[in-house]
């Protein structure tokens, strides 16, 4: 199941939309093994830790730690190499409206990223690893966080002192629903009625925001939280699959494993051991 994190976020006349690829994916951040390719959308890398060589256009531009390269659209780029310490993070940026760069035919440009930003990074990669509550609200305030560094480093004017930060309206109301319904029996159609929306019109949306369908991100909320739940509390396994609306404990087990990768008793007991290191 693909999985990916959507934001939508406006900052003066720039109004962006950022994707950021799966948690799977930014598990293994360390490697960069793709062939030449282009992109529709603006991609953003930062590299975490080490080096790396890029090739854009056919010029090779080397990076460092803390800093990073913004690629256009429709430009051609590969990595040439990298070292064995190397991690970057990747976030893939559609401006709606306003422009990001003033000449669209740049090939690329490099930037040094303050070293908050290096902090900021671990922050997200630490949210990623380990979803809470309020996780979508939290990747939104660190995403825009990351949003106003890149957009000072690109000279971008501040059409306004106080920037507006505009969440999709529903993608709010979708994750309260879902966080409002972990013990509950709720059905596609009670969001459609509260959306205002076709079957067919929420399942396009959830796909396009969430990489998901309605059934795979109430599973997904609800192990999410019965995850936080096993790390961060002391109750029983069966006292978890009842706060997340199980009443089967070999149920939730089956559906625990399926998308943490482990059983309830070995993610805690990992967890633990983690935390004691």
């Amino acid at each position: 199941m693909a999985h990916k994190e959507f934001v939508r976020t406006a900052f003066g006349d720039i109004r962006l939309e950022l994707y950021v690829p799966a948690r799977a994916l930014l598990a293994s951040a360390h490697t960069w093994a793709v062939g030449r390719h282009r992109n529709a959308d603006y991609e953003l890398h930062i590299v975490r830790q080490g080096t790396c060589n890029v090739d854009v256009e056919g010029t090779v531009y080397s990076l460092h730690t803390g800093q990073g390269i913004l690629i256009p659209p429709d430009r051609f780029h590969t990595p040439v190499n990298y070292s064995a310490d190397f991690q970057r993070m990747v976030v893939d940026l559609f401006p709606v409206s306003g422009q990001l760069l003033p000449d669209p035919d740049v090939p690329c440009v490099v930037l040094d990223f303050p070293t908050s930003t290096l902090a900021l990074l671990e922050e997200l990669m630490e949210e990623f690893a380990h979803p809470g509550p309020f996780h979508q609200k939290m990747l939104y305030f660190l995403l825009s966080h990351l949003t106003l560094h890149l957009l000072r480093l690109l000279g971008v004017a501040d059409a306004d002192s106080t920037p507006v930060m505009n969440s999709d309206l529903r993608v709010d109301v979708i994750d309260s629903f879902f966080a409002n319904s972990l013990q509950e029996d709720v059905t596609k159609a009670d969001l459609c009625a509260l959306l205002h929306l076709s079957p067919r019109q929420l399942h396009r949306f959830l796909q396009k925001r969430y990489g998901m369908n309605f059934r795979e991100k109430l599973v997904s909320t609800r192990m999410t939280h019965a995850g936080w739940l096993l790390r961060n509390t002391g109750l029983s396994i069966q006292q978890v699959a009842l706060q997340v609306g199980y009443t089967s404990v070999p149920s939730f087990s089956r559906s625990f494993c399926q998308f943490h990768g482990s059983p309830p008793k070995q993610f805690r007991d990992r967890s633990q051991s983690d935390e004691a290191q």
